[in-house]
């Protein structure tokens, strides 16, 4: 059965937190910036055609939104709900960081 692919909306707050890690990681390495963007990518259209197959993410502090995850890049997630036949992405997080500095 061929996938339904959805349409994908990304919060512009956490584009510009996954903009702000790849600058960073471009003063080091390019191949490394190219890589994890590389990585976002895979991730966003793997969403947009399986969501379901991701794991549930449950945030710290409660909320009546379905949230489910997508790692990537070795350390980091795209934090998302699917809602009818779209896709938001909500945060997109450094696993490495303290949970409570995240948005969701």
């Amino acid at each position: 059965m061929e996938p339904k692919t959805l349409s994908v909306f990304v919060d512009p707050q956490a584009d510009r937190k996954l903009a702000h890690h790849i600058e960073f990681l471009a003063r080091v390495s390019e191949a490394a910036a190219t890589r994890l963007y590389q990585a976002y990518e895979d991730a966003l259209h793997f969403i947009m055609d399986f969501p379901e197959a991701c794991p549930a993410y449950l945030p710290q502090k409660p909320t009546d939104a379905r949230l489910r995850y997508s790692p990537f890049g070795k350390r980091y997630r795209i934090v998302f709900e699917v809602v009818g036949g779209e896709v938001y992405v909500y945060d997109i997080q450094d696993c490495r960081q303290d949970s409570d500095k995240n948005l969701v």
